[in-house]
């Protein structure tokens, strides 16, 4: 290796801009191996492994756990023990940023891997809860890591955690009986992204009803004939598909000033966990069966809510699904999930009375909202995949 390794913010996937330090799984004076995994990092609501790609010794820790920052953005520097601590000092102090940044970030990825299932641990197992350099701050402040109740990722014990433990409580009490605790790195992440959605992309709304009455027989149908149980959301994914191929136009991401163009329907569903929304995506949707379907979003929905999902599974996605009907919401609008160009909000079926040929009738009916990034998707297609969609439903009947 070089005298002194910059560790950067990783590019992690086209979409990354920022990422979370997690924890530091080694401490300041840390003897760091080639693959040892140095750190774990939050972006786009995965948790990635930064594994190093060179021997030495962890010299400096720049970013503390909790703090957010953007790709190629010095995060600590790796050196051999006979680096004097002035040339470490001067190499942070003259650390610029632009294109060494950007060097530096295709760098630092090294051997880098994703995080899976880390299960929340009990009480008991403080130490694996927390990093080397939170277990010695606790030590310096007398804090028994057994009583501190961590409220990072899945029970990940923080330095902020140790401290207020350490003033008299991991939550602040204020008048009036309010509780304060901070945002989770995931909550951070989803609160910028969406705010990035909503500022600089120009939305538009379409709204259409659409009768479900000949959809709910074929899913009663189906569910009669299999032993896997199809949901009115499975169907309609199934119909997004279908329409997506009748208006490929819609089926589309915006990066940069690119259109990409996708040949298959990649349906993200926005799957709901304590953590947020994660936009899961089922590949290739107009070649499954709803049945298919069906056990994709299972298998996804069950990865979301042991905090299991992999990069591949929340990207790659070419339009979105998002129903809320399951919770009594009749209609919403939703934020565009970027660089998708459209999103469908879906609420819940309901009986209402309808006019057919030229008499009240009751049918059940489902509100549909797409919120469309208007550099795109102007209105007239739109409204021509929102018909497509139209006629994918009815043709269950």
């Amino acid at each position: 290796m070089s005298d002194i390794y910059p560790i950067a913010v990783p590019k992690w996937g086209i979409e990354m801009v920022e990422g979370t330090i997690n924890t530091w799984n080694k401490a300041e004076g840390d003897p760091v191996s080639k693959g040892d995994e140095v750190f774990e990092m939050e972006s786009d609501k995965i948790v990635n492994v930064w594994d190093s790609p060179v021997d030495g010794v962890l010299r400096r820790i720049v970013a503390q756990e909790g703090d957010a920052h953007p790709v190629g953005a010095l995060l600590g520097v790796i050196a051999g023990a006979e680096v004097a601590d002035a040339a470490i000092d001067a190499f942070i102090a003259d650390f610029g940023g632009g294109e060494l940044q950007g060097q530096a970030a295709e760098e630092s990825p090294g051997a880098a891997t994703q995080s899976t299932a880390h299960s929340a641990a009990s009480a008991g197992d403080a130490n694996k809860r927390s990093s080397p350099s939170v277990r010695r701050i606790a030590q310096e402040l007398g804090v028994d890591l057994n009583t501190v109740k961590g409220t990072g990722r899945r029970g990940r014990i923080t330095e902020d955690d140790v401290r207020a433990a350490a003033s008299g409580g991991a939550d602040e009490v204020v008048q009036d009986d309010v509780e304060i605790s901070a945002l989770s790195a995931t909550r951070k992440t989803i609160g910028k992204r969406l705010t990035q959605a909503k500022q600089h992309i120009p939305h538009f709304y379409l709204t259409v009803d659409y009768p479900l009455d000949g959809l709910l027989a074929h899913r009663e149908q189906l569910n009669h004939e299999q032993s896997t149980k199809v949901s009115v959301n499975d169907l309609i994914v199934w119909c997004v598909a279908k329409a997506l191929m009748k208006v490929p136009d819609v089926n589309v991401n915006l990066v940069g000033d690119e259109v990409h163009r996708f040949k298959h329907a990649n349906v993200s569903v926005a799957i709901a966990t304590d953590e947020g929304l994660y936009p899961a995506t089922v590949r290739g949707a107009e070649q499954l069966t709803p049945v298919e379907i069906s056990a994709q979003i299972t298998r996804l929905a069950d990865k979301a809510s042991r905090g299991a999902l992999a990069k591949e599974d929340i990207s790659g996605g070419s339009f979105t699904v998002s129903n809320l009907g399951m919770f009594g919401v009749t209609q919403f609008t939703a934020i565009i999930n970027p660089p998708m160009a459209a999103i469908l909000a879906l609420g819940k079926g309901e009986p209402r009375v309808v006019v057919r040929n030229g008499e009240p009738a009751v049918a059940t009916m489902v509100s549909a909202s797409l919120s469309c990034d208007h550099r795109v998707i102007d209105g007239a297609l739109g409204a021509r995949f929102l018909q497509a969609l139209g006629e994918e439903i009815e043709t269950l009947s």
